[in-house]
């Protein structure tokens, strides 16, 4: 399960980065399915092509930005190895969001 979050401002010409959070209306989950089988078979020599675009699926509900809030936790960037560059996390903040079935 991934969790994208959605843009509540227009997105019209909008340019997001250091400012991005203040543009998100919410999240919600999402499941990109692939086809296993397929995927094995498909692999070698191509890769993961044909068996990643399977589908995809969103929750019918929406989860603002203000329900996440009690959520938060100060942001503890203890990574091994350290992440590159440009997949670091400059926010002060995370969620700390359980999910279970």
């Amino acid at each position: 399960s991934e969790r994208p979050f959605l843009l509540g401002s227009s997105g019209i010409n909008a340019e997001y980065g250091e400012d991005a959070a203040d543009n998100i209306f919410g999240m919600v989950l999402m499941n990109d399915w692939s086809a296993r089988d397929i995927q094995k078979w498909e692999y070698v020599p191509l890769g993961p092509f044909g068996a990643k675009n399977l589908g995809t699926t969103i929750s019918p509900w929406v989860v603002t930005m203000d329900a996440l809030a009690p959520f938060l936790l100060p942001h503890q960037p203890k990574t091994d190895p350290e992440p590159l560059p440009y997949l670091k996390e400059n926010d002060s903040y995370q969620y700390d969001i359980n999910l279970f079935v």
